[in-house]
């Protein structure tokens, strides 16, 4: 389809060696593979060891083109070990791309970025009614995606504006305070913003507005 993947390798995934040599003239298929990769004891010939940062630590990287026995094909894998004095065990965790020309280090932030992506999804199927259109016409579907998603773009550049640390499920909790606010002040018929309602607005306009927020805890 035009697409390339990346994501992360189970830890027992079966990996080949690409063979480089010279042909040697005989019959038969050429040679295509060079051996098995054993994770614990990588070639240093075929792997490139860098070094990245990790959330300010920094972590063992090695990179190298090989062949995914289960995907046959070529893949560029991107070996990290990581550090965790919590397990009682250490693994290296594989990371891959069917993009063979990526470097480390765009493999290692596009498949990191998946996490706030799926957060976004989530987001918008639980606050913006990602899931609610139950309409066939693939016009309207498309409409209510993109309105969906759009929504969650606008809640977040409205916090970015406003300095505002909040979750989406907080953000909508206080729009809908607001408007509970609004409705209520224009069925009073008072004037909120008249002297001697000065003081009360200071008071507990602030508390009611950022009633039940997790944010304001």
């Amino acid at each position: 389809m035009g697409f390339e993947l990346v994501s992360r390798f189970r830890d027992d995934v079966r990996l080949r060696y690409l063979y480089t040599g010279e042909k040697t003239g005989k019959r038969g298929h050429p040679k295509q593979y060079d051996g098995v990769v054993d994770k614990n004891n990588l070639r240093k010939d075929v792997f490139q060891e860098e070094v990245y940062d990790w959330d300010g630590q920094e972590v063992i990287v090695y990179s190298a083109v090989v062949n995914a026995v289960n995907m046959k094909r070529n893949v560029k894998v991107v070996i990290i070990d990581f550090e965790d004095p919590d397990k009682k065990t250490q693994t290296r965790k594989v990371f891959f791309s069917t993009d063979c020309s990526m470097s480390a280090k765009e493999v290692i932030d596009i498949y990191r970025s998946r996490f706030q992506i799926e957060f976004f999804f989530r987001d918008a199927k639980q606050f913006i009614g990602l899931c609610h259109c139950q309409a066939r016409d693939t016009r309207a579907l498309d409409f209510a995606f993109n309105l969906s998603l759009s929504a969650i773009n606008v809640a977040k550049a409205f916090c970015r504006h406003y300095n505002l640390n909040y979750s989406i499920a907080d953000l909508k909790l206080l729009m809908h305070n607001a408007m509970m606010i609004e409705r209520f002040l224009s069925m009073f018929g008072n004037l909120p913003n008249l002297h001697k309602n000065q003081r009360l607005k200071e008071h507990y306009f602030k508390d009611l507005l950022l009633y039940g927020l997790k944010a304001s805890a």
